[in-house]
């Protein structure tokens, strides 16, 4: 049995290529950091972005891991822990009494943060 070579169509190789760029081009769109709100605070590049937030008693804060790396986030005084977080992964926490906050990282002790609840 012979098999015959498939021809296609410029028009149809064109049609075909762009479907395939398109379909490259919106997966990659799935791929965006998560976009932030007014109390939140990103894990970029081993930091925390922003890395001294300023709130008032009540507010939640969010914590957005997009690092491709593990994080945690851990108050000086234990008060909060997030587990681990890992990329895409965020860690929320409600602060009800007036004061300054201080966390880090358990896997990565350098990186350090702040909340200033007012």
């Amino acid at each position: 049995m012979l098999i015959k070579p498939l021809y296609i169509s410029k028009i149809n190789y064109l049609i075909i290529l762009s479907v395939i760029i398109s379909v490259i081009f919106l997966s990659g769109c799935t791929q965006q950091p998560v976009n932030p709100g007014e109390n939140t605070v990103l894990i970029e590049n081993l930091t925390f972005n922003p890395n001294s937030l300023t709130v008032e008693n009540g507010t939640t804060v969010t914590w957005i891991n997009n690092d491709e790396v593990d994080h945690t986030i851990v108050e000086d005084n234990d008060l909060f822990s997030s587990g681990t977080l890992t990329n895409g992964q965020n860690f929320t926490y409600t602060f009800t009494t007036v004061g300054t906050y201080n966390y880090f990282c358990g896997i990565h002790p350098n990186m350090r943060g702040k909340i200033i609840v007012l």
